[in-house]
């Protein structure tokens, strides 16, 4: 009897375990649910970019029937389905015919079906970019311990990293510039060397930066000696002075100026925050280095003008880079007057001319270090400095053709759409006029 009861038990148990093998085979479903592809993760990245085509790549994942490819142009838009890969074997996908220099975001899944249903699994996206066209860059050696190099815009480019090589060297970092650039003065170079540039263009997408192609720039070799230090005379600064003075504030013309001048705020452009005081044009923080040195090298006159410290408490507290006087307002207006007083006074026309004159030697090292030589051409780029800026000189300087002459430097001033510069044509022109009369 035992034995009958437990051969008839085991046939029972055997039957069971063959009837349960057969559900879960026939339904597709693996024996260890554990391994269900919804409890795995795909981790996609980018393997390769072109300026065309991106190839994307995933990891395997056991028992997957195929993979769903999800594309997005921009953040703030869903993922869409972009493509169905159909084998579990395959683990990359080359999207091509893609725009140049255009970011996307790629996710991955894979799916299978489990208990007549699709499952899939999760997923990490990731971002990637097919990279900008390649841009043509040309050098000019503007002296021993500099290089200038301009090169073409490129379309959707965010930025540009410029490369340097020295002596046939290996390539170095120079700069990392933004897309509004298409200007580099490096002024990391050494005397007697070849140097070769590439301009890279790049598109970013996320922490990557993905350059464009390599192009060499020509080779230049700096000059073994440098002519960055002053070489005016004191008649020439003189002369200088004497045309700042005048298109400032002389009534454009030559020895003329006005030491007591007094300019508001936002009067001769939108962009100036602050006043502006003196025969010079005296702006913003350079107002306040005047009235200091004045305060400084004549105690007495700020004490008959400014005996109750008024200026002098605002010269010492306030922000210059926005300060502002109001000729309608009452407070303000004995404030200008004082200032007026000051800067009109013996020892505030000695402070602007001290000032003036050394403005013209740092503008005049600064000129020279870009390599132009000719006292003449220096001048109008002292001029160019004075008006617009040292990105001005530079942009100018690089829009000249041939040597750094003044007529070749006038020449390029009157193609300039870069600001105050190529629009003050009556100024050029007179500043022009007396570097050929007066500057020898």
């Amino acid at each position: 009897m035992k034995r009958a009861r437990l051969h008839k038990r085991c046939k029972m148990y055997g039957l069971s375990v063959l009837f349960m093998l057969t559900l879960l085979l026939g339904s597709g479903v693996s024996v260890n649910a554990a391994s269900s592809i919804t409890n795995q993760t795909v981790k996609t990245s980018i393997t390769a970019s072109g300026t065309r085509a991106l190839k994307i790549q995933w990891n395997r994942i056991s028992g997957a029937s195929g993979y769903t490819i999800y594309r997005r142009e921009s953040l703030r838009k869903p993922f869409k389905i972009y493509r169905k890969v159909t084998s579990g074997s395959t683990t990359s996908y080359l999207d091509r015919s893609l725009p140049v220099a255009k970011t996307y975001q790629y996710a991955v899944r894979a799916y299978r079906r489990e208990n007549g249903k699709y499952v899939f699994s999760k997923y990490t996206a990731v971002l990637g970019a097919t990279r900008p066209d390649g841009t043509s860059s040309t050098i000019k050696a503007a002296s021993s311990s500099q290089i200038n190099i301009a090169w073409k815009a490129v379309s959707r480019a965010d930025g540009y990293r410029i490369y340097r090589k020295a002596n046939n060297g290996n390539w170095s970092l120079a700069a990392d510039v933004g897309s509004s650039k298409t200007f580099y003065t490096d002024k990391k170079v050494s005397a007697g060397t070849k140097y070769v540039y590439t301009v890279r263009p790049y598109k970013k997408a996320g922490n990557v930066k993905y350059l464009g192609t390599l192009k060499q720039s020509n080779t230049v070799t700096t000059p073994k000696s440098s002519s960055s230090n002053s070489k005016f005379s004191s008649s020439q600064k003189e002369v200088m002075k004497k045309i700042l003075y005048a298109v400032e504030t002389g009534g454009q013309v030559y020895g003329n100026q006005d030491y007591s001048d007094f300019t508001e705020a936002f009067t001769n452009s939108k962009t100036e925050y602050a006043i502006t005081i003196g025969a010079g044009q005296w702006y913003a923080t350079e107002a306040q280095r005047l009235l200091k040195l004045i305060h400084t090298t004549s105690p007495k006159t700020y004490k008959k003008y400014d005996s109750k410290n008024e200026v002098w408490n605002d010269v010492v507290n306030a922000d210059w880079s926005k300060y502002r006087l109001e000729k309608k307002d009452k407070k303000d207006k004995n404030k200008i007057q004082i200032i007026i007083n000051l800067i009109s006074s013996p020892a505030g026309i000695k402070c602007q001319d001290y000032l003036m004159y050394k403005q013209i030697e740092e503008y005049e090292a600064e000129v020279r270090n870009l390599g132009v030589k000719d006292a003449k051409a220096v001048g109008e780029c002292i001029n160019i400095r004075h008006q617009g800026g040292y990105g001005a000189v530079t942009r100018i300087l690089g829009k000249t053709r041939g040597e750094y002459t003044l007529d070749n430097i006038y020449k390029a001033m009157s193609t300039d759409t870069g600001g105050q510069v190529g629009t003050y044509k009556t100024r050029q022109q007179k500043v022009y006029t007396w570097l050929k009369t007066y500057m020898k």
